[in-house]
């Protein structure tokens, strides 16, 4: 490669522009969870993976909080509804399949800073268990002051994007119980504390639209990338994230099955259906 660059007609590829690249930043340890972005893009084009274009689409007006759905893949933007100021409480979700090759925070990243450009966001965190291990944040204490570090950070630029790896950081118990309706499994949060510190971080984002000029609005983006589905319904539950218009379907079809008295057409009684364990009128 040295050899190459005394050559007068020497033109630098974008291959081996990402590869001193992602020298440098690893020289500087400049790193976005585990890795460097540099080695993220090349692993792409190693792969063979299509270049793809992430964009925000500056017809929106944005909340600042995205989900990223990992189990049912996709990614979920919530945004002001058409048409409505952003002291209005209407809101919507934008919603976009991820590619197949998105399949944790590591393959994200390359979308995520992609919409933070779009944005002219100055600074993006990642917060993951490879952050909190690089810190030596192994207890509690430490690991509150590595997070509080972090968001303070982010507070302090313009424009910022900070993301929460949430199935790294809280996690999720999981209990199997025997009855005589059969075999039940519950969902708890694992980490507690450090959940609750996400959902009050969550709900502090801040989107101005103060300033004439888009560029020079505070904006400070938070995004949660899930894929334990109950983690998933829990977290959006107590951030009170927009549901989809699925999401809202199913919750009034599961009120219907919870509420509506129905009529057996052999006894004639009636009965609720989700109390209808057995197929049987109660």
């Amino acid at each position: 490669m040295a050899a190459q660059r005394t050559e007068s007609n020497h033109r630098v590829g974008e291959i081996e522009a990402l590869k001193l690249a992602d020298h440098t930043a690893q020289q500087y340890q400049i790193f976005i969870g585990s890795e460097t972005l540099p080695r993220l893009l090349l692993r792409n084009k190693l792969d063979g993976t299509r270049s793809r274009t992430h964009q925000l689409s500056t017809n929106f007006k944005y909340t600042g909080r995205i989900v990223v759905d990992l189990y049912n893949h996709c990614i979920r933007i919530e945004i002001y509804g058409q048409d409505t100021h952003a002291s209005n409480d209407k809101l919507s979700i934008l919603e976009y399949d991820l590619y197949d090759n998105e399949t944790n925070v590591q393959t994200l990243l390359e979308r995520l800073t992609a919409y933070g450009k779009n944005r002219n966001v100055q600074l993006l965190q990642l917060i993951d268990l490879n952050l909190l291990a690089s810190q030596s944040a192994y207890d509690e204490k430490k690991v509150y002051e590595t997070l509080k570090d972090r968001y303070d950070e982010c507070a302090a630029y313009a424009r910022s994007m900070i993301v929460y790896d949430l199935d790294a950081l809280v996690g999720v118990n999981k209990s199997e119980s025997d009855s005589n309706m059969g075999r039940s499994i519950s969902s708890s949060v694992h980490n507690q504390s450090i959940y609750t510190y996400v959902l009050a971080r969550f709900r502090d984002r801040v989107m101005e639209e103060v300033q004439q000029n888009d560029a020079d609005n505070v904006e400070r983006w938070a995004v949660a990338v899930i894929r334990e589905p109950f983690l998933l319904r829990q977290f959006c539950m107590d951030v009170q994230f927009t549901r989809t218009r699925q999401e809202q379907e199913e919750l009034e079809l599961e009120r219907h099955k919870a509420e509506d008295l129905l009529k057996c057409v052999k006894c004639k009684d009636f009965y609720i259906e989700n109390e209808n364990k057995m197929g049987m009128p109660m």
